[in-house]
């Protein structure tokens, strides 16, 4: 009998070996095995598909060539710890002067000596063949980069935005390259012109409902909901923020769920030239409930301290703590307490805070 059951389990093995069939412990095994943690703390995982949202001339490629370089660099990025590592960027919209200046300009801002070696920068304007996209891909097998950031989709392949079939296939492509060589990749896409009709006018990123704020992206849905990460970028549009903020970041990843709203000023230098973004928070940013909430609160507490301060249910309560932490008001170690930031420093720099606001030093911002 226990010759039969020992056959049986080397069986099982073997089988499960063959199909990639995993039990939970050899799962885990698997995932630490190949990194899957996070590239980008709380914002980009490892190994996945992500597609960042915004309108056309408001600043994600600088965003993007920041978070490259920070990557690259193994320097945070918006205040969020990376995972170093070799970045592809492959971009399709900027001329080769307008990056080398971005990239310098960034360079600076965080304190580099030197430019990485790890950041690869691949330009279309400066390529002998445009070449396919399976050659393009191809490039990525070839660098195994941690990050590939695609700038942008329509660049890489214009058909993707013509139906969802083509889409998907498109998507299976970088998925396929995903899960052999271990990169996370990154398309770039605009929003669709708007609509002159009022009452077809988009609520603002800051309040909008995600799912219907990533539908005003042009082409397929397929798009958006193939993705594992989908991060939205728009203007701000609430009156009461400090004048400083010039970009509002907000998403969703899959399993995880929403990614809370970041506040970004654009930093100047001597001359008035922009040299990257910094994470802007304070209490101030709150809604007035909010901010009265989150006044009452402890210095330390737990989540259901919170709930009775707060007064709202389960899941209110969840996205008010998570939207606090991303103002760099609390911290929150996995089951340990939640304990409050100070918030009374300034930050020295060409961008300077208003009253109850602070941006957040180059150590702890980019």
């Amino acid at each position: 009998m226990k010759d039969e059951m020992k056959v049986q389990t080397n069986t099982n093995v073997e089988l499960r070996r063959k199909w990639a069939v995993r039990t939970h412990d050899e799962l885990e095994k698997r995932c630490e095995e190949l990194d899957t943690d996070h590239l980008i703390e709380g914002l980009l995982s490892g190994r996945s598909l992500a597609v960042a949202i915004g309108d056309s001339g408001l600043g994600k490629s600088p965003l993007c060539y920041q978070m490259a370089l920070c990557i690259a660099a193994g320097k945070p990025f918006l205040g969020r710890q990376v995972r170093q590592g070799r970045v592809l960027y492959l971009d399709y919209e900027n001329g080769l002067d307008q990056v080398r200046g971005m990239v310098s300009s960034l360079g600076q801002y965080l304190g580099l000596e030197q430019i990485p070696d790890d950041l690869l920068l691949w330009n279309f304007n400066d390529s002998d063949s445009a070449g396919s996209e399976s050659e393009r891909l191809a490039m990525i097998r070839d660098f195994k980069p941690a990050l590939a950031i695609v700038d942008s989709l329509t660049g890489f392949a214009p058909e993707i935005e013509d139906r969802n079939r083509i889409a998907t296939i498109r998507y299976q492509e970088f998925r396929k390259v995903i899960r052999d060589v271990g990169t996370t990749i990154l398309g770039v896409h605009n929003l669709r012109k708007p609509s002159d009709h009022p009452k077809s006018k988009p609520d603002p990123l800051e309040t909008a409902n995600l799912r219907r704020w990533f539908d005003q992206a042009r082409g397929p849905r397929v798009l958006i909901n193939g993705s594992d990460v989908r991060l939205g970028v728009d203007e701000p549009h609430l009156g009461s923020l400090p004048q400083e903020v010039a970009l509002v970041m907000r998403g969703f990843e899959r399993v995880r769920g929403e990614i809370p709203l970041f506040y970004l000023a654009r930093v100047l230098d001597e001359d008035g030239e922009p040299l990257g973004y910094r994470r802007v928070t304070g209490a101030s940013l709150l809604p007035a409930e909010q901010r009265e909430a989150f006044t009452n609160l402890p210095d330390a507490f737990r989540f259901k301290e919170a709930k009775q301060v707060y007064r709202k249910g389960d899941q209110a309560t969840r996205d008010f703590l998570r939207k606090c932490e991303s103002l760099g008001l609390l911290n929150h170690v996995h089951r340990g307490p939640y304990v409050k930031v100070s918030t009374e420093e300034e930050s020295p720099g060409p961008v300077r805070g208003q009253r109850g606001v602070r941006l957040l030093p180059p150590e702890e911002a980019e």
